[in-house]
C-alpha cells in the first residue's frame, strides 16, 4: 500500500501539464470540427487559444522536468 501512496506522489505534478495540453487539444479540435458553422473568427480564437494552451502545458512539463534533475 505504501508503495501506491509513494506512486500517487510523483505522478501528481504532472498531471496538471498533461490535463493543460489535452485542453489545449480539445480547444484546436473544436475549433477544427465547428470552423464551418461558427463564425470564422471564432474558430480562429479557438485554434490560436488551443495552440497557446499547448504551448503553456509543454512549458510547465519542461519546468517539471528541469526542477527534477537540479542537484
Amino acid at each position: 500500500m505504501r508503495y501506491l501512496e509513494e506512486g500517487a506522489h510523483i505522478a501528481e505534478p504532472v498531471m496538471k501539464p498533461v490535463v493543460t495540453i489535452l485542453i489545449g487539444g480539445v480547444l484546436i479540435a473544436s475549433g477544427t470540427v465547428f470552423a464551418s458553422t461558427l463564425a470564422p473568427g471564432i474558430a480562429i480564437v479557438l485554434g490560436v487559444g488551443g495552440v497557446a494552451t499547448v504551448l503553456v502545458g509543454i512549458a510547465m512539463l519542461f519546468g517539471l522536468a528541469h526542477q527534477k534533475t537540479r542537484p
